[in-house]
């Protein structure tokens, strides 16, 4: 009898024991349901307000009709890392000028896309309202708007962000060439052509048919002058023959690392992707960069924004 009862009093305390872990699993259970829940919440609220981000971005940057509209042969390879983006285009018209630019901003994401708007706004007040159509200018326009608007001199704001970019005022001649003003902060142009030039400029490429020419940028960013003195860009210009090409380029392109020893594609490389891809037409050019850029990255991540513009005169 006694052993009857030891085992009965053994079996209600398993009974107990094994009630108690059952409602302390439901409680987990209930618990961690209530954090996956809020989680996913948070994550949707998250990915709602980067989509709208993004429509936003997409709708002040121009399509690309508009881009077609103003430049007859061009292509604009545009690949941001993130949903938004820290590059962006600008075109517009200002008499018979067509100013065209492409911008990248310090990050990217969120950050580098708030800096976008900034930088967009400025172009379009110089370009689209006071009808300003030299580069030099222009740019030192929107350095000490940026510089203003981010509050940077002697550090007001604790911010030290801007912009690198190229920007190039095009306007056709009536014997069928072009003039192309250029200025850049830290961004450099590239143009292709089959004459050669007498200029100086700081790289010269070549393929059996073409030169590559590089005209280099200004070696400081738009937007951060903690002196509070708006920098002058140097205005550059050059008159090219119908055919030529033009490239302006974050970049994102060059320092894309990957290849089969993971380094990074550098410019050298887009120098003779250009020059090898000078045959095709331009929206075939912008297909072959793509898959060239793609074939290269393979499995890395990719590490910036990507923008690439070309066009033809």
């Amino acid at each position: 009898m006694d052993n009857q009862n030891s085992v009965e009093q053994e079996l209600k305390s398993l009974r107990e024991e094994n009630a108690r872990l059952k409602r302390e699993m439901i409680a987990l259970k209930d618990h961690y349901s209530i954090d996956y829940d809020t989680l996913r919440h948070e994550h949707q609220e998250l990915s709602d307000s980067v989509n709208y981000a993004f429509r936003i971005q997409q709708a002040i940057q121009p399509p690309l009709s508009v881009v077609d509209e103003l430049l007859a042969d061009n292509f604009v390879l545009y690949l941001p890392k993130d949903v938004v983006s820290g590059d962006f285009y600008f075109i517009d018209q200002a008499s018979e000028h067509v100013v065209l630019a492409a911008v990248d901003c310090t990050g990217h994401g969120i950050p580098g896309a708030l800096l976008s708007v900034i930088g967009f706004n400025y172009l379009d007040l110089a370009v689209a309202e006071r009808k300003m159509t030299e580069p030099g200018k222009i740019l030192s326009f929107l350095d000490e708007g940026v510089n203003r608007k981010l509050r940077q001199t002697a550090n007001q704001s604790g911010v030290k962000d801007g912009m690198d970019l190229s920007l190039v005022s095009l306007n056709y001649l009536p014997n069928g060439q072009a003039s192309v003003q250029y200025a850049g902060a830290y961004n450099s142009i590239y143009f292709i052509t089959k004459k050669e030039q007498s200029f100086n400029y700081p790289v010269k490429a070549t393929s059996e048919s073409h030169d590559l020419y590089e005209i280099g940028a200004d070696k400081f960013p738009i937007g951060v002058n903690l002196d509070g003195v708006t920098d002058t860009y140097t205005n550059h210009e050059v008159i090219l023959d119908k055919g030529d090409t033009v490239y302006l380029f974050s970049d994102g392109y060059a320092d894309q690392f990957g290849g089969p020893k993971g380094k990074k594609m550098k410019y050298k490389t887009l120098r003779e992707i250009l020059l090898e891809i000078q045959h095709m037409d331009m929206r075939d050019q912008r297909t072959f960069l793509e898959k060239r850029y793609r074939d290269w990255q393979g499995n890395e991540e990719q590490l910036d924004d990507v923008l690439v513009i070309g066009f033809k005169i």
